[in-house]
């Protein structure tokens, strides 16, 4: 790096970042991104090191991690280079999963034009049962083997719902509308309107997974739509950012549910 460059003052690095100042402040106060030393002017002054950790962190805040969330991923074991890696990995899947998507979009819309014809299989090409299948090994890989057991019983419990899998699938659908519509319209998560959508999406989950979806399972929950790519992916298609305010919403009727237990 230019010698000129080596060292930015809080504010020249806010312009540099597209960033707020108060918002280098911020991450100063908890610790996620301290300044590599003070002037004698009383300026925080950040260097190659600094630029290069927010660069890290608006990577991550950009798919909807929390700063807390950000700020483990940081204190974990792995190095910076090892992070980036896993993290252009899972963008680089989430690219591929949406250009498969948007392909059977184009041909769907061709066909409904008359362009094309459209074998019934191929409507399906994104949804395929190995996909099921690739999610449902990340599962076990994520959270351990007593998930295989878990998914097991979810499968039976999902069978011996009044509509099965579509049944649900349309009951989410539902959800998920009125979600995006609050979300859309500004509301606090602390609107009573969102904790009763919330509710429903609970109990949705406490009947697809044949047991009670507490309010840590429905945190954990939360979490694990930040930690795929493609549940990241499908939530941005419903709205831009809301792949980050569902998990915060589903967090905060969590705790609301606990001060409530």
């Amino acid at each position: 790096m230019n010698k000129r460059y080596e060292e930015y003052s809080v504010g020249q690095l806010a312009r540099l970042a597209g960033v707020s100042v108060r918002a280098l402040h911020h991450y100063d106060d908890i610790g996620l991104l301290r300044p590599a030393h003070t002037g004698a002017n009383g300026y925080r002054l950040y260097g190659r090191a600094e630029l290069l950790r927010l660069q890290e962190i608006m990577f991550y805040r950009d798919v909807g991690m929390s700063l807390d969330e950000v700020g483990r991923v940081l204190d974990g074991p792995e190095n910076a280079v090892e992070r980036l890696v896993r993290h252009r990995d899972r963008l680089q899947e989430v690219s591929r999963r949406t250009a498969g998507i948007i392909a059977t979009l184009n041909a769907t819309i061709a066909h409904l034009k008359g362009e094309r014809d459209m074998e019934p299989s191929d409507l399906y090409t994104p949804f395929s049962a190995q996909q099921q299948t690739e999610y449902e090994n990340w599962l076990i890989a994520e959270y351990g083997p007593d998930m295989a057991e878990s998914i097991t019983v979810s499968k039976a419990a999902v069978e011996q719902l009044p509509d099965g899998m579509a049944g649900a699938m349309q009951r989410l659908q539902d959800i998920e509308t009125r979600l995006v519509a609050a979300y859309e319209s500004g509301s606090p998560f602390e609107a009573d309107g969102i904790h009763s959508i919330l509710e429903r999406h609970r109990a949705l989950m406490t009947d697809m997974w044949g047991r009670e979806c507490s309010a840590d399972g429905f945190a954990g929950l939360a979490d694990m739509y930040t930690s795929h790519p493609d549940f990241v992916a499908r939530y941005e298609r419903l709205s831009p950012k809301f792949s980050s305010w569902l998990p915060a919403a589903m967090k905060a009727h969590a705790d609301r549910l606990r001060s409530e237990g």
